[in-house]
């Protein structure tokens, strides 16, 4: 069952006669149809002013009208105006992983916007127009979602698919409390577990776009944020109860908001997630695309749509590393940050600046164990670009600046491997134990080069029982390495010991093998154990 992110809306109480500007009610028009007893015609009317629309820049959006990309601005969600300095109440999901937010008024009128506020575990945001003339807005009344009731007539209004200031109406099919569902990640597609304290099932149809849009009682007050529906089963469609989002209205009104230690903290987590999901986006999108650069660097004739795509991977890489750096700026010490930074780096090319951050990552984390995991994943974008030559040349680098990195040696030779060229890779490992007679996974590469390369099964043998051993020395258990496991049993089975064969299928059955053929192995000794004679 597909569930869609459609709607929220943000609310903080504000009397009817705080409405102001074009949003005010009348006081002879109150007695005459009786503030309970507004329609559909009126509540769009009365209240459109203090409606918004949020909009964000795209580059390089592809459109099906002309079948090409281009630049332009896409309406991403609604929202209400709930304080008259042009405070908004929308759901995060609106504005997250947005850069450059911009709010469109009813009047046509466009405005830079700024988050202010984010709770991205209910789903609310505030934004802030950026507006230097000091305009006072209209603004919306927020309602008491305590008092709804199954049954009671609502409008929900917001940009379904783009169709803005589109009304609905229906009814208030059932009131839910604690409500757990089940949202997609719009970047990894994970679902994502939230409960809301309550929601509004309502029969007024909204569709993608209403986000952030307001839905209104008989007496135009904003009772809800319609959030998300069932797609195909029905009209099944919910809204939050707005009284949630009053407490977040009180927070970002209150007098200390600005100067509020937790709530610093908690903007700032907010766009690092946002500013890092950016970059990471973007550096996914140059990794697939790169090759049109590599491309156009070897044309011998000019091809208009790669150079497109050229002067198009410059730029995202100009912007993916910005994104990166503003990360840092907020959080120095975030290690995946810099991996991600140095992978970007590398899938484009820019081997001096993997070398020269590499170095400020040396400096800044003092762990084996970071270093070499950053090495390894250096190691394996080399490899699948096949640039082994760079590869090598960036480490023996590192090396001659500090030759105790023993983990570099052990790439370095891993390298040779991938290259195969064993007798190169032999000399390193075999350079690396001398260095660091306990660096199991040299003796297990050894080992392995040793058994399926130069068939000399008893030689590899001593390499792996000496990993083996290690290990047991080391930690008190076995080497989690499905290798090691793998290459004893077959060497037990070619020298005719049973015995040892099923001890290390047994190993190797209790080990994860992330391998494509790691199930492979694992049936491959087991039917060679069952060959062998008792």
């Amino acid at each position: 069952m597909k569930k869609f992110i459609l709607c929220f809306i943000l609310t903080v109480f504000i009397s009817v006669s705080a409405f102001a500007q074009k949003g005010s009610l009348d006081s002879d028009f109150e007695s005459d149809i009786g503030i309970d007893d507004l329609n559909a015609e009126q509540i769009i009317d009365l209240f459109k002013p203090a409606l918004i629309s949020i909009w964000l820049n795209e580059k390089d959006f592809y459109s099906y009208a002309s079948d090409s990309y281009i630049d332009t601005t896409v309406l991403n969600g609604s929202g209400f105006i709930f304080q008259e300095d042009g405070l908004i109440g929308t759901n995060y999901h609106v504005v997250e992983n947005i850069d450059s937010l911009l709010v469109k008024t009813s009047d046509g009128k466009f405005y830079n916007a700024d988050l202010i506020y984010a709770d991205e575990s209910s789903d609310f945001a505030v934004i802030k127009i950026l507006d230097e003339t000091g305009e006072k807005f209209p603004v919306v009344t927020l309602g008491n979602s305590d008092e709804v009731r199954a049954g009671q007539e609502v409008y929900a209004i917001g940009s379904p698919l783009g169709y803005e200031y589109t009304i609905s109406s229906g009814i208030i099919a059932a009131v839910r409390e604690n409500e757990k569902v089940s949202l997609q990640d719009p970047l990894t597609y994970i679902p994502k577990e939230k409960t809301f304290e309550k929601v509004l099932q309502i029969t007024a149809a909204i569709s993608p776009g209403n986000s952030g849009g307001a839905l209104f009682n008989k007496k135009g007050e904003v009772i809800g944020i319609t959030t998300y529906t069932f797609m195909g089963y029905g009209n099944l469609n919910f809204a939050v109860a707005i009284n949630g989002f009053k407490k977040v209205g009180e927070i970002v009104e209150s007098t200390d908001f600005a100067d509020n230690l937790e709530f610093k903290m908690k903007k700032e987590e907010s766009l690092f997630n946002s500013t890092y999901n950016l970059a990471y986006g973007i550096k996914s999108e140059l990794q697939y695309n790169w090759y049109y650069t590599k491309q156009k660097d070897s044309m011998k004739t000019v091809d208009s749509y790669t150079l497109t795509m050229d002067s198009l991977n410059k730029v995202n890489f100009t912007k993916a590393e910005n994104y990166y750096q503003k990360c840092l700026e907020l959080k120095p010490d975030t290690f995946i940050v810099y991996q991600d930074l140095l992978d970007l780096y590398v899938i484009t090319d820019n081997f001096q600046k993997a070398e020269d951050l590499y170095k400020d990552i040396r400096i800044r984390f003092d762990s084996d164990s970071l270093l070499n995991l950053l090495s390894s994943n250096l190691a394996s974008a080399y490899s699948t670009s096949k640039d082994y030559n760079k590869a090598i040349q960036f480490y023996n680098k590192m090396l001659s600046e500090d030759s105790t990195q023993y983990f570099i040696y052990y790439q370095l030779a891993n390298i040779y491997a991938d290259m195969n060229n064993y007798k190169k890779a032999v000399t390193e490992y075999k350079n690396l134990i001398k260095k660091d007679s306990s660096y199991t996974d040299a003796y297990i590469q050894l080992g392995k080069i040793y058994f399926e390369k130069y068939n000399k099964p008893a030689t590899a043998k001593k390499y792996l029982q000496t990993a083996y051993e290690n290990s047991l020395a080391l930690t008190g258990y076995a080497p989690y390495n499905s290798d090691i496991h793998y290459l004893m049993g077959m060497i037990a089975v070619k020298e005719g010991e049973k015995f040892n064969a099923i001890l290390a299928y047994l190993e190797l059955k209790n080990t994860y093998d992330y391998s494509p053929n790691g199930n492979e192995r694992k049936v491959e000794l087991y039917k060679a154990i069952q060959e062998m004679e008792e």
